[in-house]
């Protein structure tokens, strides 16, 4: 069950000396400014943290709930700080000064908050003691026409002094019950954890602390996640909500994280997460809103703020047709999501230009800026479920789910969540394993009985064309068919059609069920007198040369009666020189699949030919015929199995084709 928010984040934004940190100070107790610069300057340098506690009611489990306040910096210098304490909240109180109005910093700060998406708010019209009734009236004028169709249009204002305290109590209370009202929403329990590091520091006694909000999903004392920056694991060793030990936090929650990570390596913009999200990108597709028209120039970096990371990016149009989607690329991984947020400024990194949303981190290396690649985005840009279903019936490669699930954050409940809604909704789709990884494709089921319809056919004609061959080869046949998707989906629907019964393997060979190849006479004769050789020769069978001498054959008249032999499948050609049975390959692939002992234990061709007892060239001779049918993979000195022997050998046949 997902446990229950206790706690909301609320950031001040404004330009500088507008009274955000008395504001807070005020409803909090707690001076944020705790640089000596900050207290001398009498301006906020780096993000302020305070909390407020809220009392207990008689509603709900009578849970204390508390409002984290991250006060930012309102100085343009110190805009890189005052961005990274906005990205994360989930309300904002736009603070302008009285006796100032509306300035510079308060438009860039609302421009912010609005392309961040946070629309629950309040205006906040400090030092109404240094303002005479004109000036307030004059300000709350200018706000009413700046907040014009933004995100903040409806939210209300309050004229307050931090001074005296007039109009602080209106304020708080409407804070109190919006943090009410945000934490009676029900969270879904079907997100991944995401973290977001804003500091990191050492306690004695303690070690590594990290302070941020989560993201996404619930981090739970004792969790394992990991260190964006490092690739590596942490233990979450404890909890903390404003100095108070704490077993889980939610969603949209500020807390500080002990972990087990050393201090030094943990900064600003890092992320921790669960491990199966761990795709650093370096290239991005976005919907991308700009304040104002901006021509992007090919080689120059632009400022890019997600989370509570700064990074330089690289970004061009992808369609002038299509104005809204642009992709990102930078030198340095990206840890996103689809729909997170994040904000764009200029080069010189003086004024906003724009923000928007993450569509998908998984880019494809062709066809980028393809009106197919615009009609996925859209396809993509749209809540899970909808998404899912546009996806399915574009791509006739079906949906990954498990890129699916990384892109957009979706653990497994959520996936079965979805794949329930399309069964509800009667949407026809077949789920397929592919890979040595078994990775879940669902194919949208008009497009896998047009494909399976294509590959029946073609083989049919095969047949027809070629009445003397056993069958066609599986990437043959893909060609014949002219698949446009992956070798390893082809693979998977070949699976299928074969567990189907309704074509067959022999051997490496497909062919349609009852189809036997017709031997000549010569074939014939030929493999009732090789046949013996080759099962008394097991593992070592003769080479060509050998068996001309043996057979008493003429190497030319030897070599075509192979050829024949090895089209109608009654012999597999390993090496140029080399030829076995097909039952002798399956018990060679059956010893393969012992030695490996599963798809994750590696073996060396030493190892084989220890276990095997034959010469080290033939071993090495049989394993890269493996590799090249897709039975093994080879990786440095080892190997491993890609797939099992029946789904690529079948059921091999022990007598001769008539």
């Amino acid at each position: 069950m997902q446990p229950a928010r206790q706690s909301i984040t609320v950031a001040t934004a404004g330009h500088v000396d507008h009274g955000k940190t008395s504001l807070v100070n005020w409803i909090t107790g707690i001076n944020t400014d705790t640089l000596a610069e900050e207290k001398s300057r009498g301006l906020s340098i780096n993000l302020g943290f305070a909390y407020r506690h809220l009392a207990k009611t008689e509603s709900a489990d009578n849970t204390e709930l508390t409002i984290g306040f991250v006060d930012v910096p309102g100085h343009t210098d110190f805009i890189n700080n005052a961005l990274a304490g906005i990205g994360s909240a989930d309300f904002a109180l736009l603070v302008v000064a009285a006796d100032a109005g509306v300035m510079p910093q308060t438009r860039e700060h609302l421009a912010i908050i609005n392309l961040l998406g946070i629309a629950a708010g309040a205006v906040v019209i400090t030092k109404i003691d240094k303002a005479d009734a004109d000036q307030v009236a004059a300000t709350q004028q200018q706000l009413q026409e700046l907040v014009t169709d933004t995100g903040f249009e409806t939210v209300p204002v309050f004229p307050v002094s931090a001074q005296s305290g007039e109009g602080m109590e209106s304020l708080v209370e409407y804070l109190e019950v919006s943090a009410r009202t945000f934490t009676a929403r029900p969270l879904p329990a079907t997100r991944y954890p995401r973290f977001t590091v804003d500091r990191s520091f050492t306690v004695k006694g303690i070690g590594t602390v990290v302070t941020g909000t989560i993201i996404a999903g619930t981090v739970t004392s004792q969790d394992t996640l990991l260190h964006s920056d490092s690739g590596t694991t942490t233990r979450v060793k404890g909890l903390r909500r404003d100095q108070q030990g704490i077993d889980n936090a939610v969603a949209g929650e500020r807390v500080a994280i002990s972990v087990s990570l050393p201090h030094q390596q943990v900064s600003r913009g890092d992320w921790l997460l669960d491990e199966f999200l761990y795709h650093p990108a370096h290239r991005l597709d976005v919907r991308l809103q700009l304040l104002e028209p901006v021509k992007f120039k090919s080689g120059v970096s632009y400022h890019f703020y997600h989370g509570t990371a700064h990074q330089l990016i690289q970004i061009r149009q992808l369609s002038e047709e299509s104005t809204d989607y642009y992709q990102l690329t930078s030198a340095e991984p990206i840890y996103a999501n689809f729909g997170d947020r994040f904000i764009l400024r200029d080069p010189a990194c003086t004024r906003t230009i724009g923000g928007g949303c993450v569509i998908d981190s998984f880019v494809p290396r062709r066809g980028r800026s393809s009106s197919e690649r615009i009609t996925a985005l859209r396809a993509m840009d749209q809540d899970d479920y909808p998404a899912l279903c546009a996806l399915l019936k574009l791509q006739s490669g079906g949906v990954d789910l498990r890129q699916f699930s990384r892109v957009r954050n979706c653990n497994p409940e959520g996936i079965a969540g979805l794949l329930s809604l399309l069964e509800e909704e009667q949407i026809p789709i077949t789920r397929l394993e592919i890979g040595q990884d078994s990775v879940p494709i669902i194919l949208y089921q008009p497009f896998l009985n047009d494909a399976d319809q294509q590959i029946l056919q073609e083989l049919a004609d095969f047949h027809q064309a070629q009445p003397s061959q056993t069958g066609v080869a599986e990437p043959a046949l893909s060609k014949l068919v002219n698949f446009e998707n992956s070798h390893l989906l082809f693979h998977a629907i070949i699976d299928r059609l074969v567990s189907q019964q309704q074509m067959q393997r022999t051997g490496t060979l497909l062919h349609l069920p009852g189809h036997k190849a017709r031997l000549s006479p010569e074939e014939k004769n030929f493999l009732d007198q090789i046949r013996p050789i080759l099962q008394d020769a097991r593992f070592l069978p003769p080479r060509t040369r050998e068996l001309a001498e043996m057979t008493g054959m003429k190497l030319g008249g030897l070599e075509r009666v192979l050829a024949q032999a090895r089209k109608s499948g009654n012999l597999i050609q390993v090496a140029d020189n080399r030829h076995y049975l097909p039952e002798t390959m399956l018990q060679l692939a059956e010893f393969t699949e012992s030695l490996a002992g599963g798809k994750d234990d590696g073996f060396t061709v030493i190892e084989f030919r220890d276990q095997l007892g034959i010469g080290r060239n033939l071993c090495i001779e049989i394993l890269e015929y493996f590799d090249r049918v897709g039975f093994t993979v080879r990786d440095g000195n080892s190997r491993y199995l890609r797939t099992s022997r029946e789904n690529l050998f079948g059921k091999l046949r022990t007598g001769t084709t008539t």
